[in-house]
């Protein structure tokens, strides 16, 4: 299986020798970026340590002094993905022996004399027979009607032969996709350690408090003064001097409750005068109409020199129905701020989270802290305000480790030779629940778009000896393909031999799967 790896400039030899340390694949090709060298300390680091695990590694890269020093180093280089996917391998090297020493002037034994003719040749050869059988002598006509014979058989068999082994096929099929998810039970436990087998993830506590101030208006009605009496009073100035009476001076009635007005004019009275200024009640409600000849009162020094005495009813004091704070106000208004600051405070605790981690809304707890209205319950007013405080206490859930473990479950349930479309798997969080305030269970599904692999053994046997357009219509029939499959005849050696059928041996045909073209089919919307 072929692992394509995508290094960039940041990249390191000791992060390159993590991945290749990962790595569950036989083969695997690093895409080297231009801007990134490696050198021949790197090299060789990273040709040791793929042979030391059987893996067989290789370069993708232009770069022509980076593709001297990988054949220097022993490792394999491509300039494309194409021919990376179809050439075959350089396999791992071991480490070399080192040379024996050579050998001491004392184990040293002389050769025996030169030439094969010498009679004390050391293979014992005698050059007299040697001569004599290459001696012609004439032989039958039926030995030599044999041997042509022989001959044109002989021939004829290696043409059948090359006529079954030269020709050669390949054949390029595009799998079809499907979707494909795994739902996957986690648990994630305060202060925990990750456990993929039994889908442990960890969490860790959370806390936060925000205060906030509310606003409503009062449903209770109930009959209260309203508008305030007026009218008007005579004043009089019984001394010899002139006096001036200033505005908000205070009369009052004699009878009964007083029922007390204010002045709302200075007034200015010559000795022994009199003048006429407008009053107000004090209070409202109907209690300030008060009749004619009632109000003989001056609060205050005033009262020595000056009389006063209304010739007419005061009037306009009267009820009006006004708010009043009840209960359910604020029943209403503690629940409609406890709402807001509820999302207020789930929404700074997602806030203090960093990324790879979650709050399920499941587990987080709230409490009211100080609840204070104003006014009370009973008050008159048309607007009730609360002031309060929201505690939040919740456990954030490593969801990093929780997606780890839901894309392995989801690799593990894929077809054996099946690829998934890395930009297709998606993670969809599904049912919390709280057992107890350390644990959280949860629900996540993992889901992306599935490539099935193709049998290549079954599509050489269902094509043999077939025609193109026959291979490809039972191709179509017994497997599932996006699109009709590429059938090229060859070889392309031989440029005058065009086959015309598959051939009848099962191993000159070469099946090959364009996953890369079947994933850009899949995402097309």
């Amino acid at each position: 299986m072929l692992e394509t790896i995508e290094l960039t400039g940041q990249d390191t030899l000791g992060s390159i020798l993590a991945r290749l340390q990962v790595s569950r694949a036989q083969r695997i090709l690093f895409v080297v970026p231009p801007q990134m060298s490696l050198t021949m300390a790197d090299l060789v680091a990273l040709r040791r340590e793929a042979a030391a695990r059987q893996i067989q590694v290789a370069l993708l890269t232009t770069d022509v002094g980076l593709r001297r020093r990988a054949a220097d180093a022993g490792v394999h280089t491509f300039r494309s993905r194409w021919w990376a996917e179809r050439a075959i391998w350089r396999k791992p090297r071991p480490p070399r022996l080192r040379p024996s020493q050579p050998p001491t002037p004392g184990a040293v034994v002389a050769p025996f004399a030169a030439g094969i003719f010498s009679p004390h040749s050391p293979t014992g050869f005698h050059p007299r027979p040697f001569v004599r059988a290459f001696k012609r002598q004439p032989g039958p006509w039926w030995a030599e009607l044999g041997l042509a014979v022989c001959l044109l058989t002989l021939v004829a068999a290696i043409l059948y032969v090359l006529s079954e082994v030269i020709p050669a096929a390949t054949i390029t099929v595009m799998p079809v996709a499907e979707p494909f998810q795994v739902r996957v039970p986690l648990t994630a436990v305060q202060d925990a350690a990750v456990d993929a087998a039994t889908g442990v993830v960890p969490a860790r506590p959370l806390s936060v408090q925000v205060a906030g101030e509310g606003k409503a208006r009062t449903t209770g009605r109930r009959w209260e003064p309203a508008r305030k009496a007026g009218g008007e009073v005579i004043l009089a100035n019984r001394t010899s001097r002139e006096i001036t009476v200033p505005a908000g001076t205070v009369v009052a009635t004699a009878t009964g409750n007083n029922v007390r007005f204010v002045t709302m004019a200075d007034v200015p009275l010559a000795p022994g005068g009199r003048a006429t200024v407008p009053i107000e009640a004090v209070l409202p409600g109907p209690g300030g109409n008060v009749r004619a000849g009632t109000i003989t009162q001056i609060e205050g020094p005033l009262s020595l020199s000056v009389v006063a005495a209304n010739d007419a009813p005061t009037s306009g004091g009267a009820l009006a129905q006004m708010g009043v704070v009840t209960e359910d106000d604020k029943q209403a208004l503690q629940e409609q701020l406890f709402e807001q600051l509820k999302k207020t405070a789930y929404e700074r605790l997602v806030e203090k989270i960093g990324p790879g981690t979650f709050v399920p809304l499941e587990s987080v707890n709230y409490l009211a802290l100080s609840p204070t209205f104003t006014p009370f319950v009973g008050e008159v007013a048309d607007e009730l305000t609360l002031n309060m405080t929201v505690q939040a206490v919740g456990l954030s859930v490593d969801l990093r480790a929780a997606q780890e473990i839901a894309l392995r479950r989801l690799q593990d349930a894929m077809p054996r030779g099946s690829r998934l479309i890395s930009d297709t798997i998606r993670f969809i969080p599904g049912a919390v629940a709280v057992p107890d305030a350390k644990t959280i269970t949860f629900e996540l599904t993992a889901q992306g778009t599935l490539l099935r692999g193709i049998d290549s053994n079954a599509v050489r046997s269902a094509v043999v000896g077939l025609s193109a357009a026959d291979a490809a219509a039972v191709l179509q029939e017994r497997f599932q393909l996006a699109q009709p499959p590429d059938i090229h005849l060859g070889p392309d050696w031989l440029p005058y031999i065009v086959p015309v059928n598959l051939p009848r041996l099962p191993w000159r045909i070469r099946v090959l799967t364009d996953w890369d073209a079947a994933a850009q089919l899949a995402m097309r919307p």
